[in-house]
């Protein structure tokens, strides 16, 4: 039983020292106020069932409802695969108010079957400084609908196998009746969630390659 117990706790601090270096790449790589200053961000780790494993320190708030999300993405897009990512900010998928924006990533390792499933998913909330909506900084106090606070991302595919869709990211911020005020920094900040959702799938690939797949795996069903 102490043994047990001693690796469940190398184990919950080797997640947590992802989650923790996730939130480092995002607030290295944006340029934006609200994230790298404001602190404004979450990043966690998650089973392929979307349970919640482990979060770095960053903002409770956003955790409580991530796991939502992650399940909400696992059901709208049942082909992920390697190279695909999912953004949303719906709050009728896990999420909170317009400008916490979430890009959820699934990890594959070590398939090499024509469809592989993920065996975890990662995934970093950022409040964007601006989505659009009746008044800059998309959180109007005399808001009366949904998109009085800016651009609804419904679930769809940032990145569809390895290529980044800013085209269609940008359709998007553009969308009437109140667009975004500043894509170029939605654009930027999307990339610096996209970096560290890497970071962390790189991790938790090194991981599973020091310790086993199925040692990994048990841990996190035991945490979730």
């Amino acid at each position: 039983f102490r043994r047990v117990l001693f690796r469940s706790e190398i184990f919950n601090h080797q997640f947590a020292a992802i989650a923790e270096q996730m939130g480092i790449t995002l607030r290295n790589t944006s340029s934006s106020v609200n994230v790298k200053e404001r602190l404004d961000f979450s990043c966690a780790i998650f089973t392929p069932a979307g349970d919640l494993v482990v979060n770095a320190p960053h903002i409770p708030v956003h955790l409580g409802a991530m796991g939502e999300t992650v399940r909400r993405v696992r059901e709208r897009f049942p082909d992920l695969g390697p190279g695909d990512v999912v953004a949303t900010n719906d709050p009728y998928e896990g999420g909170s108010h317009l400008p916490d924006v979430t890009v959820v990533s699934p990890v594959f390792v070590g398939e090499s079957s024509a469809a592989p499933a993920p065996r975890f998913f990662v995934a970093s909330r950022g409040h964007h400084a601006d989505i659009g909506g009746s008044t800059p900084g998309s959180m109007p106090a005399d808001s009366r609908r949904l998109e009085d606070e800016g651009v609804l991302l419904r679930p769809f595919r940032l990145v569809a196998a390895g290529r980044f869709d800013e085209e269609g990211l940008r359709a998007a911020l553009a969308a009437p009746p109140h667009p975004a005020r500043n894509p170029d920094d939605n654009v930027a900040d999307l990339e610096a969630m996209l970096a560290a959702n890497r970071m962390g799938e790189r991790l938790l690939r090194e991981l599973v390659v020091e310790q086993g797949l199925a040692a990994v795996e048990v841990t996190m069903a035991q945490r979730s």
